[in-house]
């Protein structure tokens, strides 16, 4: 199992998302000094999909039997991803008003890096489907 390429990946992916779980994206500092934190307890539909992401990457490397299953998983979560992300930059334009100052965190760099290990991931699940049914076929 932790020998396939794309279980590394997987892995990679739940290590990244947890240490999104744990740290902020980034912050919005109004000119009055209000200060708003995009990070795992500011809004609800932020913290469920920090959550989910992670945790969908961690299911679906014990799901090595089923590579359609995990291929369309691999899937779903890049596209999880991008609406995590999508979202928060929704957060940080509604917060950001004139004299506002928005200060991005290192994280913010961990969604893009999962989407290219999700895609990578979905890739070589799919050469060894591709592979397995070669080998069906000379049976």
């Amino acid at each position: 199992m932790i020998q396939r390429i794309q279980t590394v990946y997987l892995l990679i992916v739940t290590i990244l998302g947890v240490l999104l779980c744990l740290f902020p994206v980034g912050s919005v500092t109004s000119a009055d000094d209000d200060i708003f934190t995009l990070s795992m307890g500011s809004t609800v539909p932020y913290s469920a999909l920090i959550v989910i992401m992670p945790l969908l990457s961690f299911i679906t490397i014990f799901l090595y039997k089923k590579r359609i299953l995990q291929m369309r998983l691999c899937s779903f979560n890049i596209v999880l991803t991008a609406l995590t992300i999508i979202l928060g930059c929704l957060w940080f334009y509604l917060a950001y008003s004139d004299g506002s100052h928005i200060d991005m965190q290192w994280p913010c760099v961990i969604m893009p890096i999962n989407i290219i290990l999700l895609y990578l991931a979905a890739r070589a699940i799919g050469k060894d489907e591709a592979l397995v049914r070669s080998l069906d076929r000379l049976r």
